[in-house]
């Protein structure tokens, strides 16, 4: 088994019960208390834990994140005026990465009304959404489809991510924050993320201003690897280290 595969049982372990304990694990995996300790303490500098005598418990940013139903109905005015500011970045023709999230569901949407672009996506939403627009073509991933959010991920997506080169990543974090960055909530959310983002020539983070500030479980990327980070006008101001924010105005739709 693979560190990360054992990261993430780790974690949904602690989901479970709120704790785990070193020697359990070991037995668990079968692996040496000493694989443990490097496992529980690569995920507490992640912060995605905290260490404890004999195992470890949850982190503060533990907070399990809203079903995927549920988002698709919050923020629906900023999602869409963020879908739309975005789409104001991408040229014609370009090439997109664009990875599971409801803000980049309603990006999907502006970018399928214009069309003329190229899309590869792990998500079953968006892939349906890209079909209706004009000379759009779409590649949905392959891999282990989520639970809840309706996209697939595991290495078998990781792997088709590395076989293509795109113009964009257009990404969705659970939270952006001033020191941290871009945070996702599911460890295999951010693998897909940050592997789209390392195979793309810009990075795109759409963000609703409810989401800045905050953070969540899991590292994405630096901030200074963002390139232009598109959120609504209601946002406070949120500058990046070396990329551009765009506000975008919430008007009727």
């Amino acid at each position: 088994m693979w560190s990360h595969e054992r990261q993430a049982q780790i974690l949904a372990l602690i989901g479970q019960d709120g704790k785990v304990s070193a020697n359990g694990l070991a037995a668990r995996f079968s692996v040496s208390r000493e694989t443990v300790r490097r496992d529980l303490l690569e995920m507490e500098e992640a912060g995605l834990l905290q260490r404890v005598h004999g195992g470890a418990v949850g982190s503060a940013a533990m907070e399990p994140e809203p079903a995927f139903a549920a988002r698709a109905s919050q923020f629906s005015a900023q999602k869409r005026a963020i879908g739309r500011r975005a789409l104001e970045l991408i040229p014609a023709g370009a090439t997109c990465f664009v990875d599971a999230g409801t803000t980049t569901s309603a990006f999907a949407s502006a970018l399928a009304a214009r069309g003329n672009v190229r899309v590869i996506t792990n998500s079953l939403e968006i892939a349906t959404i890209m079909t209706k627009g004009a000379d759009c073509d779409t590649l949905l991933l392959g891999g282990r489809p989520h639970a809840d959010v309706p996209a697939v991920h595991g290495e078998l997506t990781l792997s088709e991510i590395d076989r293509f080169r795109a113009d964009f990543a257009v990404i969705s974090p659970v939270a952006v924050d001033r020191q941290r960055g871009p945070t996702d909530y599911e460890l295999h959310e951010a693998e897909v993320a940050r592997a789209m983002i390392r195979c793309s020539a810009a990075c795109i983070m759409l963000c609703h201003s409810e989401k800045l500030d905050t953070e969540s479980r899991v590292s994405i990327c630096r901030l200074d690897e963002i390139d232009h980070l598109v959120t609504d006008a209601l946002a406070e101001p949120f500058d990046l280290p070396r990329g551009t924010t765009h506000y975008a105005e919430i008007g009727p739709d």
